[in-house]
């Protein structure tokens, strides 16, 4: 029985290094990232790579590429290129000399990207995204982004796409002693999402949504 499935787990190996094609920079691709880690449980490191592009886009910079890799036989193969989920270069407004804050790691078999925008030295907003791979198709299955005004507020937009449930908080603070905060506030509900969004066409920061029975939104 174990020499079976030994049999085929290199039977897929085998296969799936005949469908995957050898992984090529593209020209003229400029790397700004990578890490390893395992996506797909079957014990082995797969690589990711986000590259900038040639393409410029007025103030925003460059596009980006992100390229998710398995390893065969010690050659990398392209499993997933994805052009929609990094920001570009300088898409991050008042830039630090790294450009556009960026991080990638792997963690519990998926695929976390976090990037900041900067509106200004006091105010940042983070978006922090989950991304894993199920029935064969790559998903946003866990999103993130905080709001932060230093000495004003501190605002959290939590979701988990897999249970369809939306924790929204709201924290204002102040510097001076003298000025009263407001409370803080929370909202913890379901959204019937209609599926799960895929990985392909997605864009942190592009979606907003109006909390049912509320005047506030929610967003992703």
């Amino acid at each position: 029985m174990r020499y079976l499935f030994l049999f085929f787990v290199l039977l897929s190996l085998e296969s799936t290094a005949q469908v995957l094609p050898n992984f090529v920079v593209p020209a003229g691709r400029t790397k700004v990232f990578e890490t390893k880690g395992d996506l797909d449980k079957d014990g082995i490191d797969e690589v990711v790579l986000a590259f900038n592009t040639t393409k410029k886009i007025d103030r925003t910079g460059y596009t980006r590429e992100l390229f998710i890799c398995k390893v065969i036989d010690g050659t990398l193969k392209l499993w997933k290129k994805n052009t929609s989920v990094l920001w570009n270069s300088e898409d991050c407004g008042f830039c630090t000399d790294n450009g556009i804050d960026l991080s990638i790691k792997i963690k519990n078999n998926t695929l976390i990207i976090e990037q900041t925008f900067w509106h200004n030295t006091r105010h940042t907003s983070k978006h922090k995204n989950i991304y894993r791979y199920q029935n064969n198709d790559w998903f946003l299955i866990g999103s993130t982004y905080n709001d932060d005004y230093n000495c004003g507020f501190h605002h959290t937009y939590d979701i988990n796409f897999s249970t369809k449930k939306v924790h929204v908080s709201y924290d204002n603070e102040d510097c001076e002693d003298s000025v009263q905060l407001y409370p803080a506030t929370e909202k913890l509900f379901k959204y019937p999402f209609k599926s799960v969004p895929k990985m392909d066409g997605f864009t942190p920061g592009r979606t907003e949504i109006k909390i049912p029975n509320s005047k506030q939104f929610f967003y992703y």
